[in-house]
């Protein structure tokens, strides 16, 4: 089975010149183009100026290819030329190659003063956040060696139970609705008396 779905077709764009022609253009007759007298001259002479060029630059092409295979011929000449030119082109590459050393040695010392700059800085900023956790770790240490009597031990843990039963403390409050604060669990408010005058 065969799906043309994705099917093209080719629409000449003008008719194969094998075809015979048209039957409605079988016996028309061209018009032939009438161009003016001045403008056949004016086309011929640029004709002819372009043969001229034409001509000209094939004559030159031509001498210049024979030359230089007459050229080659000498393999001496040939070599000793080449060995000229390979010279020249040698210093040229050699000068390029130095002026391209140059600035590549300045451009690494440049890469390699920022790199060190870089390298300081980030050693001077971890040197100073390392300090100021130290003395964030200080401080807490501080706090808590401050906080060390408080602590319950076993030397004092009689001490504390009997001054916990001692002084009790009711953390349970109410507030009214005037915003009054009531301490403790049982307790009531105060009743207001209002004066009468």
């Amino acid at each position: 089975m065969i799906s043309y779905q994705n099917l093209q077709s080719v629409r000449w764009r003008r008719k194969p010149i094998w075809m015979p022609t048209a039957k409605s253009k079988l016996y028309r007759i061209p018009v032939k183009p009438v161009i003016p007298e001045e403008e056949k001259e004016e086309i011929k002479r640029l004709y002819n100026n372009y043969r001229t060029y034409i001509k000209s630059i094939r004559r030159f092409l031509t001498y210049k290819h024979s030359v230089l295979l007459m050229a080659k011929s000498d393999t001496e000449q040939l070599k000793k030329a080449f060995d000229e030119d390979f010279m020249r082109c040698k210093e040229i590459n050699d000068k390029w190659n130095e002026d391209l050393k140059k600035l590549r040695e300045e451009r690494v010392a440049k890469q390699l003063q920022e790199e060190i700059e870089f390298a300081k800085n980030r050693m001077a900023n971890l040197i100073k956040q390392k300090e100021q956790k130290l003395a964030e770790a200080e401080e807490i240490v501080r706090k808590e060696k401050q906080m060390v009597g408080t602590f319950i031990t076993p030397e004092n843990l009689d001490e504390v139970i009997e001054k916990a039963l001692s002084n009790p403390v009711d953390y349970n409050f109410a507030i009214d609705l005037e915003g009054n604060r009531i301490i403790g669990r049982e307790t009531k408010p105060e009743e207001q008396v209002s004066v009468k005058q």
